[in-house]
């Protein structure tokens, strides 16, 4: 990484501060399995070095499944060997982070995930939804003898304005200046805000979808 120390910080603080995604024990035991997605195949090699060293992420099993980022020309051979680990590692391990640059984000389905982290600069909604649909699934497990079902599924997304752009574009919703916005536009984003309500947390600009 150009800016190790920034790096550092920001997987410090996702570990440590308040609210953040694997701060406390029972965040740790909801996150089970997630989905992190980068910009470059680079920077996944990178971060997954640096997860593998951390005292926290070092307790994860670290998949990268990464082609050239391009979700739509990706070798369908790859997409599939990618989605084989990443079915073998939950199989064999307690906990798992696929980092993906494009791979899996469309097409498949792993009911384990229960997170998608975006950390990249994506800005096509239809892209990003249907990355962030990666973990919203059906899923039953059997836990300590008893039959439990997932009842949660988050993005996070650490650029502060990007989520409610993305809903506003998802929900046809036109806004700026000579733009009009309808009564029909304004009801279809408040339902689509009842079914991924957006939640914030100003340490860091991060927002997350419930």
């Amino acid at each position: 990484f150009i800016h190790d120390a920034d790096v550092d910080k920001f997987i410090d603080a996702m570990t440590q501060q308040d609210k953040f995604p694997f701060s406390t024990m029972k965040l740790r035991e909801e996150l089970k399995h997630t989905f992190w997605l980068l910009n470059r195949v680079a920077s996944a090699k990178a971060l997954a070095k640096l997860l593998k060293e951390h005292e926290v992420f070092s307790e994860y099993e670290v998949i990268i499944a990464a082609g050239d980022g391009n979700a739509e020309a990706e070798d369908i051979s790859k997409n599939e060997a990618s989605l084989e680990r990443v079915k073998k590692a939950i199989e064999e391990n307690d906990k798992t982070i696929t980092l993906s640059v494009g791979q899996l984000t469309t097409g498949i389905t792993i009911p384990e995930w229960t997170a998608v982290m975006m950390l990249t600069n994506i800005k096509s909604p239809s892209l990003y939804m249907q990355a962030a649909f990666r973990a919203q699934n059906a899923y039953e497990f059997e836990e300590d003898s008893e039959l439990k079902r997932k009842e949660n599924a988050y993005i996070f997304d650490f650029a502060p304005d990007r989520a409610l752009s993305v809903m506003a574009e998802s929900a046809q919703v036109n806004s700026g200046v000579g733009k009009k916005n309808t009564q029909e536009q304004k009801d279809m984003l408040t339902c689509l805000l009842n079914f991924m309500p957006i939640l914030g947390n100003n340490e860091m600009g991060m927002t997350s979808f419930n």
